[in-house]
């Protein structure tokens, strides 16, 4: 089976010391060992939602910590943003129905504000419809924070490969439930952060027959001149 045919699970972060990234860059190299029909990338939550534009894939993995007051690390302001319009709107139209999840949070316990931003998370993903697997993995500083973090990774896999097991090629329904997902998130997106599209319609400075205009112009002059000055 080559990469193209297996399915791929995406890996999302948000670390500010470094400690989320890397756990989830151990598991995204876990995955095709683990799962051999599966293949794995791993990116930040922001980027998720900016470049990817939110193309959920069945099953995600999200590492990410509190920083701060409980507020988001680095790598996910617009996703802690874009659960907290989720948690405003009590999760009503259930926007990522069909989407698994399953989350790591790493924190530390000598905080009030300990385990803040993985719990907004993980709430407004369930209130908004994605179905959680296995345990919320609560990874503390102020503890054994590696330990708890290898144990979570080499305790979800069980759960990841029952997910995986449920085949849902040809499945249309399934489909549709992810497509309306990425649709629903993209326009949420959309409202929050404009900026993200400005240029995705194809239409401006990044179009390329707009560039090959500009270019064979910029050819034309220069040539001109050429033939003036000779």
């Amino acid at each position: 089976m080559t990469d193209s045919d297996k399915e791929e699970i995406l890996v999302l972060y948000g670390s500010q010391t470094g400690n989320s990234e890397a756990a989830a860059k151990q598991i995204a190299t876990l995955i095709p060992e683990k799962l051999s029909k599966c293949s794995a990338r791993h990116m930040q939550l922001d980027d998720f939602l900016e470049y990817e534009e939110a193309k959920w894939s069945r099953l995600v993995i999200i590492c990410t910590s509190s920083y701060g007051v409980g507020q988001a690390p680095l790598g996910c302001y617009r996703f802690r943003e874009l659960c907290d319009e989720i948690l405003a709107k009590d999760g009503s139209n259930k926007m990522l129905d069909g989407l698994t999840y399953a989350m790591l949070g790493l924190g530390d316990s000598k905080y009030t504000t300990y385990f803040q931003n993985p719990t907004a998370i993980d709430k407004a993903l369930t209130m908004a419809g994605a179905t959680r697997v296995g345990t919320l993995g609560k990874a503390d500083a102020s503890g054994n924070q590696l330990e708890v973090i290898d144990e979570w990774i080499d305790g979800i896999f069980s759960h990841l490969e029952k997910v995986v097991a449920v085949s849902v090629s040809g499945d249309e329904a399934a489909a549709d439930k992810l497509s309306t997902a990425q649709s629903n998130t993209r326009k949420t997106c959309m409202q929050l952060f404009p900026q993200f599209f400005e240029n995705s319609s194809g239409s401006g400075n990044n179009n390329p027959m707009v560039l090959a205009a500009i270019f064979v112009l910029i050819v034309a002059i220069i040539m001109m001149f050429m033939q003036h000055q000779s």
